[in-house]
């Protein structure tokens, strides 16, 4: 695999700057520092907070009926006013904290950071610290004097530890130390144990030190004196699960490691990791330079960079995206939040929690087009556990059958409104999640996955057929009260700033897509037919897709002006993407208003944050316009990504790395719209290239070469068999698949 090592000539010095490693369930920023290295740590599941039972406002469905009759009367603001008491959850609930109250909805938090401090200066030649993103492992090197200092750092996947080595052609001494706000920290001659707890959890870590040196306790410290070599091995858990006692977890952790010996542990990691990020890759035919990855960076700032290094960088950062994803949410409890595993606070930035009205969503956009569906799994059981605690949501809030979930939750199953109607009134978030059901299906073909999955978007579908309301004008079904996330109008009668309202475009969107999917899904089980032709006759009768005055598509039902033109959100064109309702193919008038809507809100200041910009990627894709794409992605690279490639809100937030790696996918390959579609969106600086392991709809893997921007070689595999209808530079081909087979076509 080509471009798959970054690399730094200094320590980083804050965190942006430092290396993620990971293995779904642990992670660690590494910093790389000379005499002192420091590794910030985390565990999945340590979280604040607690389950609370009781968030919902039971009184808001006794209200429903007069918010509703004031935004039909065309009071908005006084719906509003009223909203902003019962559509929301109870206060010092939710995720914004109140002072004095309990704060049961809780935050990520790190873990603690472990600290080597070598006997030697800072003064050193020859520094470089490097990540390998081909199988998961930050390497340090450097010539102290006339001694060379090596040093690797990964998070086994198999073992479940991370995994440090320090190791120079000389003897060398060092001190180990570790530091956790409120733990309680002891210390043996060769293990450093800490124990604490949360608000719901207990939780231990356990670090063994092995070395053929000197290993003495020395106050808070651990020495190590006349070494060659140090292995040490670093185990967290907690009792999220109830899967046992912690302390006795990690030490059996840690001791396991240690028996397996250093050599055979790298092994079986390199072989799981490097199995994973290797079944797809791109090349777009650049170059990279043997400068570091921050100066690549600078210099794109100031358009020094060359293209060949430019096109090296992308091809980098795409796979970077896929690392972080395997590293994040492969084999694990819980999904990739705000900031995937990585966290370095104790009251993270929006709590790095699952914000579910797009930014959980955007984190597995690539997992099906990239060959990555393991990765989805932990998603989908928590679309299960969301689904679960949405009923008590469901039946509290509003008095209605099946679940709902709204724009924030957490590990403990929160599902009721945000403290703000403004934001937190986004009753589709849940019905948003129900999507990735429906990706996964399509890329798998498993019935029994489906079977599993079906109650889930059933009950999606339920609660919709109770909440949803006619309206007297129009009598079109919608979500009222609701709001388009997190967006405001001005209200005509006050000219006040509002965000609640009657079927916005987003809502209409999913539930359209929500119903279409579980009705074809009780099809393909062959059960529920009643049940199904209610919910597409419910869905015949949602409001249409509709142009406004600009020729955008509209975000209201009606033409309102949003206060802020520029909004990061694009909630108005979901049905351009995620969705598919909006192609060039199906609705030519709708899909030139969504250009229109795009460039109107870039025009006003769009797409200043890392997620947004990476969602404009995957928008111009769907829409052909490869050279825009471009032009997003290094703006994406310019303004939104810090030194080591983590994505920039700010602060820190994951999704758009993930969002970035589907816009590229897509610009290779599209299968949305009933046929493949091969180089759909293909800037004209990527002359020449190739991908390989990219997947479509219907269980097809694709392989393919261009140059000159056209195709030259073509190969796919049929996971499923059955045909596929390929579109190549505006002609068609149609293919007949059996499964398993695998084709190389001439082109």
């Amino acid at each position: 695999m080509k471009n798959t090592v970054i690399y730094y000539n200094t320590p980083a010095s804050e965190w942006t700057q430092a290396l993620p490693v990971g293995n779904g369930r642990l992670g660690a920023m590494v910093f790389g520092g000379v005499s002192k290295e420091k590794l910030q740590l985390n565990e999945e599941t340590l979280w604040s907070g607690f389950f609370e039972p009781d968030a919902e406002l039971s009184d808001c469905s006794k209200k429903l009926g007069e918010m509703r009759s004031l935004l039909f009367e065309g009071e908005i603001s006084k719906a509003e006013s009223l909203a902003s008491e019962y559509l929301i959850c109870k206060p010092g609930h939710g995720s914004l904290r109140y002072e004095g109250k309990p704060y049961s909805y809780g935050s990520y938090q790190t873990a603690g950071d472990f600290y080597i401090k070598l006997s030697h200066g800072d003064d050193v030649k020859n520094y470089k610290r490097s990540l390998d993103i081909s199988c998961g492992k930050a390497f340090v090197e450097y010539t102290s004097g006339d001694q060379k200092f090596t040093r690797e750092v990964f998070a086994s996947i198999p073992k479940r530890v991370i995994a440090v080595r320090l190791a120079s052609d000389g003897a060398f001494d060092c001190a180990f130390s570790y530091e956790r706000r409120g733990a309680l920290i002891s210390l043996s001659d060769d293990t450093i144990s800490i124990c604490g707890r949360l608000d719901a959890i207990s939780y231990s870590l356990s670090i063994r030190i092995v070395s053929d040196g000197g290993l003495h306790k020395n106050g808070g410290e651990i020495t190590l004196t006349g070494a060659s070599y140090c292995e040490i091995y670093i185990s967290i858990a907690t009792t999220y699960r109830n899967n046992g006692d912690p302390t006795k977890i990690t030490l059996d952790a840690v001791n396991d490691a240690v028996n397996i010996t250093w050599d055979k542990l790298c092994r079986d990691s390199y072989n799981t990791f490097s199995c994973l990020i290797g079944r797809a890759e791109i090349d777009l035919g650049g170059k990279a330079s043997e400068l570091p990855v921050d100066e690549r960076l600078a210099r794109l700032r100031t358009g020094e960079l060359e293209e060949s290094d430019l096109l090296a960088l992308i091809s980098t950062y795409w796979q970077f995206g896929r690392y972080l994803s395997v590293s994040s949410s492969y084999n694990c409890e819980l999904p990739a939040n705000l900031q995937g595993i990585w966290a370095e606070d104790y009251e993270a930035k929006w709590s790095a929690d699952y914000h579910i009205n797009i930014n959980i969503q955007m984190n597995y956009w690539l997992s099906e087009l990239t060959d990555l569906s393991e990765c989805s799994e932990v998603f989908l059981r928590y679309v299960a556990f969301l689904a679960e605690n949405g009923k008590r949501t469901a039946q509290k809030q509003y008095g209605c059958r099946g679940w709902v979930a709204h724009t924030v939750t957490n590990p403990w199953g929160f599902t009721a409104p945000g403290d703000k109607v403004q934001w937190g009134s986004f009753m589709c978030a849940g019905a948003w999640c129900c999507a990735q059901i429906w990706e996964h299906w399509l890329h798998s073909g498993d019935v029994e996955f489906l079977r599993e999955y079906y109650p889930i978007l059933r009950g999606a579908c339920e609660f919709f057929l109770d909440f949803l309301c006619e309206d007297p004008t129009t009598g079109y079904l919608v979500t009222a009260p609701s709001n388009s996330p997190e967006n405001h109008y001005r209200d005509p009668l006050t000219q006040k700033t509002v965000a609640v309202c009657a079927g916005p475009t987003m809502d209409n969107s999913i539930l359209y897509e929500l119903f279409t999917n579980t009705s074809e899904a009780a099809k393909i089980l062959g059960a529920d037919s009643i049940f199904a032709e209610e919910i597409l006759s419910t869905r015949d009768r949602l409001p249409p897709l509709k142009i406004g005055k600009h020729g955008q598509i509209m975000e209201w039902q009606e033409d309102y002006d949003e206060t802020e033109p520029g909004h990061r959100h694009l909630s108005m064109l979901y049905a351009l993407h995620p969705g598919c309702r909006i192609t060039r193919t199906a609705t030519p008038e709708l899909f030139e208003a969504a250009r229109v809507s795009l460039n109107r809100r870039l025009s006003s200041g769009g797409g200043h944050t890392g997620w947004s910009r990476a969602w404009i990627i995957n928008f111009y894709a769907r829409l052909g316009m490869g050279e825009d794409c471009q032009k997003h992605l290094c703006a994406l690279l310019e303004k939104s990504t810090y030194t080591n490639l983590f994505d920039s809100h700010p602060p820190f937030q994951i999704d758009g790395n993930f969002g970035a790696v589907a816009g590229i996918t897509e610009m290779l390959i599209q299968s949305h719209d009933g046929f493949v579609e091969l180089l759909p969106a293909l800037p004209t600086s990527w002359r020449n290239g190739s991908f390989r392991g990219l997947c479509a709809r219907g269980g097809f893997v694709f392989s393919a070469q261009w140059s000159d921007r056209a195709l030259t070689s073509l190969s796919v595999e049929s996971r499923l068999g059955g045909s596929v209808t390929l579109k190549i530079g505006g002609k068609e081909y149609k293919l007949n698949t059996n499964k398993g087979e695998k084709l190389t076509l001439t082109i």
